[in-house]
């Protein structure tokens, strides 16, 4: 993405003339189009004019993260529970639980669906027997959480393979690609990192403390095949203890980093806005409180104790996503970290976004979380929605320690939120704000998250 198309993303904050919303809320998208194609040919802003090309990519994209109409929703719950029914739907309606929007006049569903509410809905959980039994994972991060506690500090080595290729329909004999695949940035808690190797082609790889970190690949494709890269490194979990209110009351001057004030006490827009509500909310959350720690801990506090977590649509189609997840009590983990980073920094706290892989033993996958500054300690964690599992589960050390630490479990890419790639891409990406999975693009067009088949795995990890 270059630096015009990143600054084009910031036309997501300008409000869309009232004809073009109203045929989107009604879920009439051809309508919407033509709208907006009215719109383009009259004498507006060119800003407007970006963000109207950017509402044709929402239309595009709509449909395919609502797929299920009513019926095909509930005949994805019978397959798991054969007496699911209609009722079953609305009351998951009423609670919040199925995320849905109007196409065509009438109600589609989120394509994880099923997923969300097997998350969230304990009846249905019981109603398919699962038993209410710790998890696998859950003993992994006790453990983990026990050791990092009583060391002060733990380090371990991973090393991972991830990969990314086309879905055979799309695929072209000839195609000329351009793909990109995150690795790890040795910044913060990352060291020693090595490429150990990867596919072949016109490859390009980022320096190693970018804040955006990717591997490239250029190539002609005459088959078919997979783009990797193969790679270990290490990570160091240092131990914070904020339980008294002694460490919340520490020396807390943010003035010894003006870098950290300056970059990450400000607005970035669309989506790091200062908007009258987040306003008010910061105000209410935090009161009178001076000390930027006791401030951050608030703000955590609040986001792990009232905002559910759920899974989400694509980000770019939401247009403002801590205002999203204020409003709606309701986000995944990295709407729950932009909401805490946007809090932070309306009350004067530097806060900014990491990303990349969270990894274990036989589990792999995207994760998103917040960093925050203060004095005398840095740079420090912030995971809202490890935290808020924590505190669903009444675990209360475990949900204080994802304030100020972090499990050793992080590949981290991105150091950033919302930054261009250092070798640029020509058209929209999967995920414009950071790169987790991978990106590929022709010479035609990008391709959406449905369109790739993306692997990550661990290959083997230790504790040194």
């Amino acid at each position: 993405m270059n630096e015009f198309e990143t600054k084009t993303l910031e036309t997501l904050a300008y409000e869309l003339p009232d004809e073009i919303l109203k045929y989107r809320m009604c879920g009439d998208l051809a309508g919407a189009e033509a709208a907006i194609d009215r719109w383009l040919d009259r004498p507006v802003a060119e800003g407007l004019k970006a963000r109207l090309v950017l509402e044709k990519e929402f239309l595009a994209h709509l449909p395919k993260q609502f797929p299920y109409t009513k019926q095909q929703a509930i005949a994805l719950f019978q397959d798991l529970i054969p007496d699911f029914g209609v009722a079953d739907l609305e009351r998951l309606d009423r609670a919040g639980y199925a995320e849905w929007v109007f196409l065509n006049g009438e109600k589609h569903y989120i394509h994880n669906l099923v997923r969300n509410v097997l998350r969230v809905d304990e009846e249905i959980v019981k109603r398919m027997g699962e038993a209410d039994s710790e998890k696998e994972e859950r003993v992994l991060l006790k453990a983990t959480i026990a050791d990092v506690k009583e060391k002060g500090r733990i380090s371990e080595r991973f090393r991972l393979r991830t990969s990314i290729r086309l879905e055979d329909g799309l695929f072209r004999p000839g195609m000329k690609v351009k793909v990109h695949l995150p690795i790890p940035a040795e910044l913060h808690q990352i060291s020693d990192v090595k490429i150990l190797a990867h596919s072949e082609g016109n490859v390009t790889i980022d320096q190693p403390d970018s804040l955006y970190r990717a591997i490239c690949f250029e190539d002609t494709l005459q088959e078919n095949r997979e783009f990797f890269v193969e790679y270990e490194y290490t990570v160091t979990s240092v131990y914070h203890d904020f339980s008294g209110e002694d460490f919340l009351k520490a020396e807390n001057s943010l003035i010894r980093d003006e870098t950290a004030h300056s970059l990450y006490t400000a607005e970035q827009y669309p989506h790091i806005r200062f908007s009258p509500y987040l306003k008010a909310l910061a105000a209410q959350i935090v009161g009178d409180e001076k000390e930027p720690l006791a401030i951050a801990r608030k703000i955590y506090d609040y986001i792990t104790a009232k905002v559910k977590y759920s899974y989400m649509r694509e980000y770019f189609l939401i247009e403002e996503i801590p205002q999203y997840c204020a409003r709606n009590l309701r986000g995944d983990c990295g709407v729950q970290a932009l909401l805490f980073i946007t809090l932070c920094r309306i009350c004067g706290v530097p806060a900014k976004w990491q990303s990349g892989l969270y990894a274990i033993p036989g589990s792999v996958g995207p994760h998103d979380w917040a960093m925050f500054y203060v004095e005398p300690y840095g740079w420090l964690y912030a995971d809202p929605s490890f935290g808020g599992s924590a505190y669903r589960d009444g675990d209360e050390a475990r949900r204080s320690f994802y304030f100020g630490n972090l499990d050793p479990f992080r590949m981290v890419a991105n150091n950033a939120f919302q930054q261009p790639f250092a070798s640029p891409k020509r058209f929209l990406p999967i995920d414009p704000y950071d790169n987790q999975i991978g990106e590929i693009e022709s010479e035609e067009s990008g391709f959406g998250s449905r369109e790739v088949v993306t692997e990550q795995e661990m290959i083997w990890n230790e504790i040194l």
